[in-house]
């Protein structure tokens, strides 16, 4: 008696496996290509209010070509107020982030500097980094470094309350297991908690850059020589709304731009967690 032929039984593939496996490419480009006409219908519609129908008053929403003139009178301050604004926030957001990691994991591993430093942190933390401005501005005038100051102390507060909270989410399992095959203390700390806290942190780090750019900018506002805050500011004082929003604009393009580059970067760096895409 010969038993039926059978199809071979495959055991199931891995969860990662499954959510690595090649996506069909009509589906990966159907969220690209849904932000796109987003954008687009955003465009049209800004030129349906302002210029088909003059439903807008133009000096409370200008029209896209009113903007578009603006920027082209710009283009030979609008460039470097651009790169000052953008520069100033990428050092305060590398300087602000990097102290926040630091600070938050020395105080993870040691109990007498979390109690010590918690209090000061929680109580300055709720304050708002631009209100502070009359006292940089006194301590550092309008130049570079009181910008950068405030930008690096609204990064800082933001990482190190991460890193703190990354920290004390890691699965003690995964130490325990570490110890049980002969990982120190030392050992354990910088091969199973640094690496298990690398996506919460490169998570922390895109809202740092989001904040920085705000109290960049709002610092700019009150006292600068470039920048894309002192463009508006100089605009808004004579209702020059369009050279308002062409400042606006750039401000969000560049935030964008940059928030891009964290997620392009923090992809690339945790192509070894499961949850990564």
């Amino acid at each position: 008696m010969t038993l039926p032929e059978t199809t071979p039984v495959r055991p199931p593939a891995a969860p990662d496996q499954q959510s690595r496996t090649p996506k069909h490419p009509a589906r990966r480009l159907a969220g690209p290509a849904l932000s796109v006409a987003v954008i687009a219908l955003a465009l049209f519609l800004w030129w349906l209010f302002t210029t088909a129908t003059d439903a807008i008053d133009p000096l409370k929403f200008p029209a896209p070509d009113k903007v578009w003139d603006s920027a082209s009178n710009l283009r030979e301050t609008l460039w470097s107020d651009a790169t000052a604004t953008l520069g100033r926030v990428v050092v305060s957001w590398s300087v602000g982030s990097a102290l926040g990691v630091a600070v938050g994991l020395l105080m993870s591993r040691s109990r007498t500097l979390f109690y010590a430093l918690t209090p000061v942190i929680e109580a300055v933390r709720p304050i708002p980094p631009v209100a502070l401005i009359p006292f940089v501005i006194l301590w550092f005038g309008i130049g570079d470094s009181g910008k950068i100051f405030l930008g690096a102390l609204a990064s800082f507060m933001v990482m190190v309350v991460n890193t703190i909270v990354a920290a004390g989410n890691v699965n003690p399992l995964y130490g325990r297991a570490a110890r049980s095959l002969g990982a120190g203390s030392g050992q354990v700390y910088r091969t199973v908690v640094l690496r298990a806290i690398v996506p919460e942190l490169l998570s922390g780090l895109r809202i740092g850059s989001a904040l920085t750019f705000a109290v960049v900018v709002a610092a700019e506002f009150q006292g600068a020589q470039s920048g894309l805050g002192r463009l508006i500011m100089q605009a808004s004082r004579t209702l020059n709304t369009p050279s308002v929003l062409v400042g606006t604009i750039i401000i969000a393009i560049e935030a964008v731009l940059l928030d891009r580059i964290i997620k392009l970067l923090s992809d690339r760096a945790t192509r070894w967690s499961a949850s990564a895409p």
